[in-house]
């Protein structure tokens, strides 16, 4: 069972197609990068994960990684836009925010770099190096302990990216130890973002798993495919895809007995 106890938090891989504009202003590019976004995170929010999109009705907003008050090269900066929730995007990430304003001599080395303007576009669709050097400058600043998105951070000790896990028996969320080695303030780090969000507070973290975990058991094992609140159901139902009914159902129970304990 050892395999089912974590769930590794994806990356966000967003895939641009060479044919679509993409942008922040003009109402068109927007809802394209909207869409691809939407459909990079499976339509849950990138932060805290959950469901964004809800009956093909989007409650996400558009979210700059990086402040665009820190530059407006990266108002139209497309790597530096991400997908959230209202929450995390107007109130959790904003907390800290006026500490977060890189200097000026930051400001103007990726400015006169990059080769992109509010005017003239290259549509670029991945980081480009000048955008990278602004994010560790950024992430090095107080208050700044947040794996922006979908850029993500990668550890400037490790070299590794960093990332989150959920732990299901403990039902919180970690840093991915197991499948990355971090420093120790790397993982401080990863545990500062966790903190940023919510994302183990009981007011704010999620018992969709369990929800989900004990309609397996009630129903056998055989469960039709439904809108999961949060990502983390969707990536346990993934997991137990390939199983038979009576191996999913010796799973979940297994793994519930443990929950209900703690519950």
């Amino acid at each position: 069972m050892e395999d089912f106890l974590y769930l590794d938090i994806p990356l966000f891989q967003v895939q641009y197609k060479k044919w679509k504009k993409y942008g922040y202003l003009n109402a068109s590019e927007k809802e394209n990068t909207k869409e691809a976004l939407v459909d990079a995170s499976g339509g849950y929010c990138m932060y805290c994960y959950s469901r964004v999109k809800v009956d093909k009705k989007l409650y996400g907003n558009l979210e700059h990684a990086i402040e665009k008050s820190n530059s407006d090269r990266l108002i139209e900066c497309i790597p530096n836009i991400g997908m959230a929730c209202p929450t995390c995007n107007l109130s959790f990430k904003r907390i800290g925010e006026q500490k977060r304003k890189v200097t000026d001599a930051d400001r103007k080395n990726f400015e006169e770099k990059c080769r992109c303007t509010t005017e003239r576009r290259k549509q670029c669709t991945v980081p480009c190096k000048p955008l990278r050097i602004l994010q560790k400058k950024y992430s090095e600043m107080p208050d700044a302990e947040i794996i922006l998105q979908p850029m993500g951070v990668t550890g400037g000790q490790s070299g590794m990216p960093l990332a989150v896990r959920y732990d299901i028996l403990k039902m919180e969320f970690q840093p991915n130890i197991d499948l990355y080695t971090y420093s120790d303030d790397e993982v401080a780090f990863i545990k500062s973002h966790i903190q940023r969000f919510h994302l183990n507070d009981p007011k704010y973290k999620t018992y969709q798993l369990v929800d989900y975990i004990k309609n397996i058991i009630d129903n056998n094992g055989v469960l039709n495919e439904y809108e999961c609140n949060n990502m983390i159901v969707r990536l346990f139902a993934d997991k137990i895809r390939g199983k038979t009914a009576k191996e999913k159902v010796d799973i979940c129970s297994k793994i519930y007995t443990v929950i209900f304990g703690r519950l």
